[in-house]
């Protein structure tokens, strides 16, 4: 009995033993990471206080790099910028009043013709029917009149006769009365002798009247011989129609037709066109253009310039539009074309035009100007704001575009940013990189 509770005893301890180990076992788990955390919380704290001290670092200012360009303000023309098209003075659209059939095609669109030169031929027949119909008439026409003038040369020499018939049977009436008064015929011998009077005097008043009316005649029948022979002269200028000649010396610009097609009296058979009479037509702002038709008038020569072939050409000015056309805003303005220069009709050409010249200005590259009319002046290595007034554009001899300003309060040898920076601002510290003085 003492044994068994020994045993007893002895199970209890084992057991409550190993309930203890399996709570320090779970306290062990839960902890172990608060334990280790602390442990690297001390360690990084150690080695800041035992690292080095660091020395602070002075900043040093950043200077940028930029291209300056030495300031010589002076007296420049502007160049006013446009582009013109070319075009030629006289043009012609050839037609024909009659409609026939294209019996043949001498000449073709790009072919250089003379004056006279026979362009294109349509078929005759139709208008040679016509003009001998007319020619018909004419003739028949002149026959009546010349008929109707002898008629008339006839009445004239009949009117003697006419009057002497008619004094004759007046006297026979008068001896007849005297007669028949003395009993001598009877009463019927004085009726027919009156009847031969009254008879000769309506022949004499009919011829009369037939001899007023003959200038009246004469003159109806030479109008109708004018209006044949009008008539004919028009058949005669419909057959010549059929040949369509070149009217001045040019190059046909547009020949649509071909052999057989049967065209309609007034269509545009060919264009031909001068090219002694070329000429770029150019829109310019109506002040401008004012301005140059001033300058224009008072006996100046003006000229703008053109690159063609790969050289410079100067055109000459001739002269200002006199209306501003609908969907345009300003006024022509036709440039002579030199008879040296090539050029095509319809061709766009990009003009520089010289202004009147503007005092104390300089021409700058564009990428030296920057927002709200602003430039940079370099003075001691730092950038100083300076306001400039866009007067204009401006053509160099090598043909770079620049920029025509004026600055207030710059000085001849100032030193001008030609750079572009993105952060560019008052008091920026630069350095000008030494390169050749460029004088703009």
């Amino acid at each position: 009995m003492r044994v068994t509770d020994t045993n007893h005893n002895s199970s209890s301890s084992q057991s409550q033993a190993t309930r203890t180990l399996i709570a320090i076992k779970t306290l062990s788990r839960r902890f172990a990471g608060f334990v280790i955390l602390a442990i690297a919380l001390v360690l990084a704290l150690l080695v800041v206080a035992t690292g080095p001290t660091a020395e602070p670092r002075e900043q040093l200012e950043r200077s940028w790099p930029v291209t300056t360009f030495s300031a010589e303000p002076q007296t420049l023309s502007p160049t006013l910028l446009s582009f013109g098209r070319v075009e030629a003075q006289q043009t012609a659209s050839l037609n024909t009043t009659i409609t026939a059939r294209v019996d043949a095609v001498f000449a073709r669109e790009g072919d250089w013709v003379r004056e006279g030169d026979l362009l294109l031929a349509l078929d005759p027949s139709e208008s040679q029917f016509v003009e001998s119909a007319a020619r018909a008439r004419l003739q028949r026409s002149e026959a009546s009149l010349e008929n109707l003038k002898l008629e008339f040369s006839l009445a004239q020499k009949m009117t003697e006769a006419n009057r002497s018939l008619a004094e004759v049977a007046k006297a026979t009436f008068t001896r007849a009365q005297e007669l028949h008064a003395k009993r001598m015929i009877a009463d019927a011998q004085l009726d027919s002798a009156k009847r031969e009077a009254s008879e000769g005097d309506i022949a004499l008043l009919r011829h009369l009247a037939e001899l007023d009316a003959f200038p009246a005649r004469l003159a109806a029948q030479s109008a109708a011989v004018a209006e044949a022979r009008a008539e004919h002269a028009r058949a005669l200028f419909d057959l010549e129609q059929a040949n369509v000649r070149a009217p001045f010396d040019g190059r046909v610009i547009d020949s649509p037709f071909s052999i057989g097609q049967r065209v309609l009296a007034g269509t545009s058979l060919l264009r031909i066109a001068d090219y002694s009479t070329l000429e770029i037509r150019s829109t310019l702002p109506a002040e401008t253009a004012g301005k140059l038709e001033r300058r224009l008038r008072g006996g100046e020569t003006l000229t703008a310039t053109a690159e063609i072939g790969g050289s410079r050409v100067r055109f000459e000015l001739a002269r200002i539009g006199g209306a501003v056309k609908t969907g345009q805003g300003g006024l022509d303005a036709f440039f002579s074309v030199p008879a040296s220069t090539a050029l095509e009709i319809g061709s766009v050409v990009d003009l520089a035009l010289e202004l009147p010249a503007e005092p104390n200005v300089l021409a700058m590259p564009v990428y030296s100007l920057y927002e709200d009319s602003t430039v940079y002046r370099v003075h001691e290595e730092r950038l100083e704001a300076l306001r400039f007034e866009r007067v204009g554009d401006y053509l160099d001899a090598n043909g770079n575009f620049l920029a025509l300003v004026r600055i207030d309060g710059i000085a001849p040898g100032d030193s001008l940013l030609g750079s572009q920076l993105a952060r560019a601002i008052t008091g920026l510290l630069v350095s000008p990189i030494p390169a050749e003085t460029t004088q703009i």
